[in-house]
């Protein structure tokens, strides 16, 4: 079983980053570094250790966290001499992360890295409009919302970035919304994005 929390207001100091974390755990907030990492230890070693319970720590627009916090996040995640794992840490940001974690003064932190994961445009075909139909689908739409034309207007546009398909989509069906549509036509798909533009 997990314990999920998911940061995504990076543009604090590092011991807000920290103090938000342990009010996440239910801690009381800390003013003292030393403290708050103390405290935040020992409730990710009890949920762990007692309740069996693994913290998953999702941090949003990573690349925006001051990099006093890079340097620190090594020294915070080491628990019985870096023997054990008792929390996962994603720092989710754009291409940009990449290229800082790699910088010289984060390598404690890039050794720990297990994983690094880049998501590329979906910009075949092929692939765009499964793609679009599975986000749908798990969104709980299981009707056809779209045109082909309209599917293919919607790949061009957002140049198959998940991030601006999901932005047009969802303005097109609060333009479609008021009109009383079950669906979004082609022109509404362009209105859409000249909206956005």
């Amino acid at each position: 079983m997990k314990y999920r929390e998911v940061f995504h207001q990076t543009d604090f100091g590092r011991n807000d980053v920290y103090r938000t974390l342990g009010e996440s755990f239910g801690l009381e907030p800390q003013y003292r570094r030393a403290r708050m990492w103390r405290d935040l230890k020992a409730a990710i070693q009890e949920r762990a250790e007692n309740q069996n319970r693994l913290p998953l720590w999702i941090i949003d627009e990573a690349q925006n966290l001051p990099p006093a916090f890079f340097r620190d996040l090594p020294s915070f995640l080491n628990f019985a001499f870096d023997s054990r794992d008792l929390m996962t840490v994603w720092l989710v940001g754009h291409p940009v992360l990449a290229h800082l974690l790699d910088r010289a003064p984060y390598a404690a932190l890039t050794g720990r890295i297990q994983a690094r994961v880049q998501l590329r445009p979906i910009i075949e075909r092929e692939r765009f409009e499964p793609f679009v139909r599975q986000g749908l689908k798990t969104a709980g739409c299981d009707q056809t919302l779209l045109s082909d034309a309209g599917m293919e207007l919607l790949r061009q546009a957002s140049q198959g970035l998940p991030r601006q398909i999901g932005r047009i989509l969802r303005h097109a069906m609060r333009l479609a919304v008021p009109r009383g549509l079950n669906h979004l036509p082609d022109e509404l798909i362009q209105q859409a994005m000249e909206e956005l533009r």
